[in-house]
C-alpha cells in the first residue's frame, strides 16, 4: 500500500476514478435555513448527503483558518493527543521549490477540540445543531474532528470509501459527517465527490491498496457527483456513503474541517462485530487496526 507520489499518476488516477469538471454537479442550497424542509431531509435519507452555501460567515471562516494556522505552528498550547499528517510527498523526503511555507507540507491535523476551542465551536455552531438533530436526532456525540489540507501542487488522493469502515460505532446507519470548506473547494483542487444512494447499500468491502479504499474496479464513477463549495460551505453526508476527493495538482490549496457525529443510541464495538460488516470470503474487509494476536485476518483484493 502506497500512496501516489508522482503526479503523472495522479493525474491518470484524477482523470480515470474521479469526476473533472462541474458538469455533474450535485445539488446544494444557496442557503443555510434555520431548520432543514422535509424536502431536505427526505433528500438526504435517500442520497445520504445534503450540501448548502453559508453556514460560516467570512469573518468564521478567517477565525478558523487563524486557529489551523495556530495548530499547525504550535502557537497554543499543545497537547500530545493532537496528531499530524504530513503529505507523503515531503514525509518521503521530496522538496518542491513552489512551496516554501511549512504548513503547505501537512496533509492532516485531527483531535484538536480539546485545545482549540475556535474549532471547537464550530463543530457545535448554532446552525449545525438543529440540522444534527432533525437527521440524527438529539443527544448526538461528536466521535471525530479532524481539518484536511490538501497542498498546492502535491495534494494526495483520498480513494473512494465510507467512513464506517475506519469507525467503531453501530449501527453503522447512525453516523454522520459535516464537511465545511475554508477555501474553495474546486473540482481541480479536489473538492468532495460523491456517489449519491450507496449509503443505502450498506457495508462494502475495503482493502488497503493505495490507502484502505473501495476497491477501484468497485466504484460507480460515472454516477458520481461534485460537491464545490465556497469558503463556509457545508456537506452533510452518511457515513456508509461512497465518497472521495481526487489529487490536487493545481497551485491553490483547499482546507476543510470535518467533523463526525454519533446518534445517541450508537455504541462502541468490537473488532469482531466490526469484521462482521466488513467481510470479503469470511476475511476482515475494512480499515481498522488489527492485532496480529487476535486470530482475524485481512482480506486480499484480488481483481
Amino acid at each position: 500500500m502506497g500512496t501516489v507520489i508522482d503526479p503523472v499518476e495522479a493525474d491518470r488516477i484524477r482523470r480515470r476514478l474521479y469526476r473533472t469538471d462541474e458538469s455533474a454537479r450535485g445539488r446544494i442550497l444557496e442557503t443555510c435555513p434555520d431548520r432543514l424542509s422535509e424536502e431536505d431531509v427526505q433528500f438526504y435519507r435517500g442520497t445520504g448527503y445534503l450540501a448548502m452555501k453559508g453556514l460560516l460567515r467570512p469573518s468564521e471562516v478567517d477565525e478558523a483558518k487563524s486557529a489551523l494556522s495556530d495548530l499547525m505552528a504550535k502557537r497554543i498550547a499543545w497537547d500530545d493527543r493532537v496528531k499530524v499528517q504530513e503529505e507523503p510527498y515531503y514525509r518521503d523526503g521530496h522538496a518542491d521549490e513552489r512551496v516554501t511555507d511549512p504548513e503547505l507540507r501537512v496533509r492532516k491535523v485531527w483531535e484538536f477540540c480539546q485545545i482549540e476551542p475556535r474549532l471547537q465551536r464550530i463543530g457545535f455552531h448554532p446552525r449545525l445543531v438543529p440540522w444534527l438533530e432533525q437527521l440524527v436526532g438529539p443527544g448526538f456525540r461528536m466521535t471525530q474532528d479532524m481539518a484536511l489540507i490538501k497542498p498546492p501542487f502535491r495534494g494526495s488522493e483520498k480513494p473512494w470509501h465510507q467512513d464506517t469502515a475506519y469507525f467503531d460505532w453501530m449501527p453503522l446507519e447512525g453516523i454522520i459527517g459535516v464537511w465545511i470548506a475554508l477555501d474553495p473547494a474546486t473540482v481541480e483542487n479536489g473538492c468532495m465527490q460523491v456517489i449519491p444512494g450507496t449509503h443505502l447499500l450498506g457495508p462494502a468491502g475495503h482493502f488497503h491498496l493505495r490507502d484502505c479504499q473501495l476497491p477501484d474496479a468497485r466504484v460507480q464513477v460515472s454516477r458520481a457527483v461534485v460537491i464545490p463549495l465556497d469558503p463556509g460551505g457545508i456537506l452533510l453526508f452518511s457515513g456508509l456513503l461512497h465518497h472521495g476527493t481526487p489529487p490536487n495538482l493545481s497551485g491553490d490549496r483547499r482546507r476543510a474541517l470535518q467533523y463526525h457525529y454519533a446518534a445517541a443510541h450508537c455504541r462502541q464495538m468490537t473488532l469482531d462485530e466490526h469484521a462482521g460488516f466488513f467481510n470479503e470470503g469470511g476475511a476482515y474487509a475494512g480499515c481498522r487496526r488489527v492485532d496480529p494476536k487476535s486470530g482475524i485476518h485481512r482480506a486480499v483484493y484480488e481483481a
